[in-house]
């Protein structure tokens, strides 16, 4: 068998999946796993209630159903399906805009939070890096990055990048640059890393939250 032939990304394209890496990431791969799942259980109820406040908002500005599914790549390469809030409308053009709802959450992350259920369900965790439709992607970060952890909620490119995956579908971040901030994340990685991210990630979701309150007042 050639080294090509024995990539996960050409194990995924045989049907198979690829056999498993080794990662000094012990405390991510515990908290992809039953810790981490506990702690998604504790805060699924408040998930409820945030989306239960957020429906009526999205039933007024959008013309599709609320909540839907999204195919996305998840460990090894494998598929996953990620629950979003409807953000987005389509024209009579059939182009797709973003709705006032959209404009008000998608930029501090707010749109994201449903992905609790799929650290719940143990298809993604709470570190590591954003789920990605296939399309977005290449085998070059599947199996240099997704064969060594699942997608999470947390990691250093989206307080780089921004919240979502907006900067590399606008041409702001490469993959070979994703690559570089996801492994870093993984050699770098202690509960005091964890720590920080969540800490930093909290400041920037405050702060982009403040700067849209003042430009529109």
């Amino acid at each position: 068998m050639s080294a090509a032939e024995s990539t996960p990304g050409a194990a995924m394209m045989r049907g198979t999946r690829p056999a498993p890496e080794f990662t000094s990431n012990k405390p991510l791969g515990s908290l992809g796993s039953a810790c981490g799942r506990i702690v998604a259980c504790l805060f699924a109820p408040f998930v409820l209630l945030l989306t239960a406040l957020f429906l009526p908002f999205i039933l007024v500005s959008s013309n599709e159903f609320p909540i839907w599914r999204q195919k996305r790549v998840g460990y090894r390469g494998l598929d996953i399906w990620i629950p979003k809030f409807s953000t987005m409308n389509v024209t009579s053009s059939g182009e797709l805009r973003e709705t006032w709802f959209g404009r008000l959450v998608r930029p501090i992350g707010l749109d994201e939070i449903l992905q609790i259920f799929c650290i719940v369900k143990g298809d993604m965790q709470w570190f590591g890096p954003r789920p990605f439709l296939r399309r977005d992607l290449d085998e070059l970060y599947i199996s240099s990055v997704l064969s060594r952890t699942k997608p999470g909620l947390f990691n250093s490119r989206s307080l780089a990048t921004g919240a979502g995956n907006r900067a590399l579908q606008e041409g702001v971040i490469s993959i070979a640059e994703m690559v570089r901030y996801d492994l870093s994340d993984l050699e770098n990685w202690s509960f005091s890393y964890a720590a920080r991210l969540v800490l930093r990630t909290l400041v920037m979701m405050a702060s982009t939250g403040v700067m849209m309150v003042r430009s529109r007042s």
